[in-house]
């Protein structure tokens, strides 16, 4: 589940709510226990801590290595797989549970602080340990002396507790991370509906009589025809097409090969519009014309590669639009790239990545385009944008072949 990636265990958590369980829990069992992130670092405070961990911890030394040893006891915890009884750095018998989720690991769950024998509690080296962490060595012996010496049973059974913890902690973090992630897609769908409704409204308000447009545009034909002006009734008859197809727009999914024929028809606009400054260069697979493709989805890309691109360029704009299904996908990929003045850096971070995208700097053309390709077939299609200005600015679009 991509949600948990880069998520960390704080992050999961309802600090207080978890404190809550941890201390009923361990103080109905009498273990202790200590809940650490990945680096070792405590979350919360600990519980039924033994004198002797305490007087360790109290030192900015001791602190230290207690938490680099949950580190080392937790990773080796994750490697093994299962929960683990080692001893820690001072000689106490602990254990160790790893936190993890979707394979992912958060943290882990400690605690032990006990020796098995009469033996290892005089194998402690009080010596060292006084030095180390600059600890008299009466404050040591004395905490030394309360620690229990347990069974292998003991250890067992607090293991199992802490494996306990941690796989109710896992639960928990799926949990939250699947309802967040269930309302984050609510709220962007919602978001999605609302945009294409906007798009659609604007698009009725724009329309207006075909049948008058068309004729008037003839008329207007006709009378370049009269006048001699061959390239103004070729003009016209190119814009003639084009709002046909735009405005008309009676295919929700025309086939790629309309969709191309549109966006020629406004090239042809362009052409006329820009002359030498702005050429276009367009490769399209021919075995991809018969897939299907959402209406109106190059020609607003191509508009705003000239709007926003190589318009302020006085020479050598350059528009190069492809199209192509690559092998063993089900997939097809449009791009349409340019060599203008390329996307601010807040707008590239903005669209790749999961922020809110109603953002009118992004402009109409792309996000409703974006917006409308995921509609329609999920969250895993739509646009991606990369941009090196003055030599490479590229729009790719993705969606699925449908036939």
């Amino acid at each position: 589940m991509q949600d948990f990636i880069g998520k960390s265990l704080e992050d999961i958590l309802d600090k207080d709510e978890f404190m809550a369980v941890q201390d009923e829990l361990s103080n109905l069992l009498q273990f202790s226990v200590i809940t650490v992130n990945t680096g070792g670092i405590p979350i919360g405070h600990w519980n039924n801590f033994t004198d002797f961990c305490r007087l360790i911890r109290s030192s900015e030394k001791g602190y230290k290595n207690c938490i680099e040893c949950d580190r080392v006891a937790s990773l080796q915890a994750v490697k093994l797989g299962v929960p683990q009884s080692y001893i820690c750095h001072c000689g106490l018998r602990d254990c160790a549970a790893p936190i993890i989720v979707e394979g992912q690991h958060l943290g882990s769950v400690l605690g032990g602080q006990a020796v098995t024998s009469e033996e290892e509690r005089n194998n402690i080296d009080v010596d060292r340990l006084s030095e180390q962490f600059s600890i008299s060595k009466e404050k040591l012996n004395d905490a030394i002396a309360k620690l229990e010496v347990v069974s292998e049973e003991y250890l067992q059974r607090c293991m199992k507790f802490y494996s306990f913890m941690g796989t109710y902690l896992a639960e928990i973090s799926i949990k939250k991370l699947t309802q967040e992630s269930l309302a984050k897609e609510t709220s962007e769908n919602f978001k999605l509906l609302q945009l294409v409704k906007e798009q659609e409204l604007k698009r009725m308000k724009a329309q207006m009589n075909p049948h008058f447009l068309f004729n008037a545009l003839n008329s207007i034909a006709r009378t370049a025809l009269l006048e001699n002006a061959p390239k103004a009734e070729q003009l016209i008859y190119e814009l003639s097409d084009y709002l046909r197809y735009t405005i008309k727009n009676v295919e929700e999914m025309p086939t790629i090969q309309l969709e191309l024929d549109n966006l020629m028809h406004y090239i042809a606009i362009q052409n006329t519009r820009f002359g030498n400054r702005i050429s276009f260069s367009i490769t399209i697979d021919p075995h991809i014309l018969e897939y299907k493709i959402p209406s109106m989805t190059l020609q607003p890309l191509v508009e705003n590669a000239i709007v926003h691109g190589v318009e302020l360029l006085k020479e050598g704009g350059k528009i190069t639009i492809t199209g192509k299904k690559k092998a063993k996908e089900s997939n097809i990929y449009f791009s349409i790239m340019d060599n203008g003045v390329g996307f601010p850096n807040h707008i590239l971070q903005l669209f790749n990545s999961n922020l809110d995208k109603n953002d009118n700097t992004l402009g109409l053309g792309l996000l409703n385009t974006h917006a409308r390709i995921q509609q329609k077939f999920g969250f895993e299609y739509g646009l991606t944008i990369e941009s090196e200005p003055f030599v490479s600015n590229c729009v790719t679009i993705k969606i699925p072949c449908i036939t």
